[in-house]
């Protein structure tokens, strides 16, 4: 028997992989340019390679918890707690990220993207725990997928930046 969404987990581990990928490009095809790297294209640049890894990480934690023979129920509260903690982790480290790379105050974007991933990520350790709801599957692949997608908007966004001198970027 296979986890429900397992194939939604796949493909969402597989789109991760190749935008992390895809970043890394964008940061090669910047210093072929001969514009270099400054502290704040370094962060973001890190910031979307790390996002589509820890989505493939995330994606792949499901199955393999089912695959180790823990329940569904179990899986999908496991899974909720491991990836909330560790996205809690990494929003909550980004503010601090982004004072550091750059003397800009933090984008709007930026804050709307940090609220919204508490929010889920807030929803993810009721389904760990089990209320208001039973634990299930759709929270999780929610999660995981915000990740992704918030990290889509946020690259297309600053994407620009890239191809910008230097005095321009944030």
């Amino acid at each position: 028997m296979e986890l429900p969404g397992a194939g939604y987990f796949y493909t969402l581990a597989q789109v991760g992989i190749t935008f992390a990928g895809f970043s890394a490009l964008l940061m090669t095809l910047r210093e072929m340019r001969g514009s270099g790297m400054s502290k704040f294209h370094l962060w973001v640049a890190r910031s979307y390679v790390q996002s589509g890894m820890v989505t493939a990480v995330n994606a792949m934690l499901s199955p393999l918890l089912f695959g180790l023979g823990f329940s569904e129920r179990m899986t999908w509260q496991l899974a909720s707690a491991i990836i909330a903690v560790q996205s809690i982790f990494l929003i909550l480290l980004a503010p601090k990220q982004w004072k550091a790379a750059t003397d800009r105050p933090i984008d709007n974007r930026v804050k709307i993207h940090i609220a919204l991933g508490l929010l889920i990520n807030l929803g993810l350790l009721c389904n760990a725990a089990g209320w208001p709801f039973e634990p299930q599957g759709g929270l999780v692949m929610l999660a995981i997928s915000w990740n992704l997608f918030a990290f889509f908007a946020q690259f297309a966004e600053s994407v620009r930046f890239f191809f910008e001198e230097e005095d321009a970027a944030p």
